[in-house]
């Protein structure tokens, strides 16, 4: 995987930064650290003729820090490359995420809107992390995973909980109510779990078809990455949802993790 991540010197931009070294450092890959000078700001600047060598003297103290925490992770060399150029961070982010045709660009929220025009999924961060809820206990083995990416990214979580009510005939209402009230309580059992960790959680209900009602939500919500369940032993819906989604990434507008329970 070749991640591309915009770094800026502020902390969520480190945050971003620090995530990208752990899952190159993880997973193998390349990242690409952008480095943008805005040098349009100091035309007609009236702040004195000093104004911006004072800033790009600000802009390679950005760069050394970011350099450490590179060599920190043992990570220096082919495996991660320093990109600086001047101009607009936006602009020069997508026409890099283009050109180096990389799979996932990570960003601070303040470059969140570059998300509908770029060529790749934008994980933003810290950010909103969509985790869907049915009425198995599958959820509960994956709680370690939700919990790790909300906090490595100082992300909250938005539980979803899903009642696939096409599965149902009229005359099968008592069942649906039955599913209905089995994922009202694993998404309590999920929030309470996730709570306890220290990690802020919102929660909400939709019914439908749960690969249409996942998307519903993460768009709706503005979510920054879907978490979905990889599956197990006995596939649930929203193990199929997966599927259905990753066979068809032209649907998908945001990064995806699946989560994979310990010992599968």
């Amino acid at each position: 995987m070749k991640i591309l991540t915009i770094y800026d010197g502020t902390i969520p931009s480190k945050t971003a930064l620090q995530y990208g070294l752990g899952k190159i450092k993880d997973n193998g890959g390349e990242l690409v650290v952008l480095q943008v000078f805005p040098d349009s700001m100091f035309v007609d600047y009236g702040a004195g003729p000093w104004a911006e060598d004072r800033a790009r003297a600000e802009s390679a103290r950005y760069r050394k820090e970011a350099e450490v925490m590179i060599h920190e992770e043992g990570l220096a060399g082919s495996a991660v490359r320093f990109l600086s150029e001047d101009g607009d961070a936006v602009e020069l982010a997508l026409k890099t995420a283009e050109a180096e045709r990389v799979d996932l660009v990570l960003a601070a929220p303040r470059y969140k809107a570059m998300s509908k025009r770029a060529s790749c999924p934008i994980h933003v961060m810290p950010g909103t992390i969509l985790v869907p809820v049915d009425n198995s206990e599958t959820l509960l083995a994956d709680k370690s995973s939700i919990v790790s990416e909300a906090k490595a990214t100082g992300s909250k979580v938005l539980l979803v909980g899903i009642i696939p009510v096409h599965l149902y005939s009229p005359s099968e209402r008592g069942e649906l109510e039955r599913v209905r009230k089995e994922t009202s309580s694993s998404l309590k059992r999920i929030k309470k779990l996730l709570v306890e960790e220290g990690i802020e959680v919102l929660e909400s209900e939709r019914s439908g078809y749960p690969d249409e009602e996942i998307l519903k939500a993460a768009e709706k919500d503005g979510i920054s990455l879907i978490m979905l369940p990889a599956g197990g032993k006995t596939p649930s819906e929203l193990t199929k949802a997966a599927a259905i989604l990753l066979d068809e990434p032209e649907r998908m507008h945001m990064p995806v993790l699946l989560m994979h329970a310990a010992g599968a």
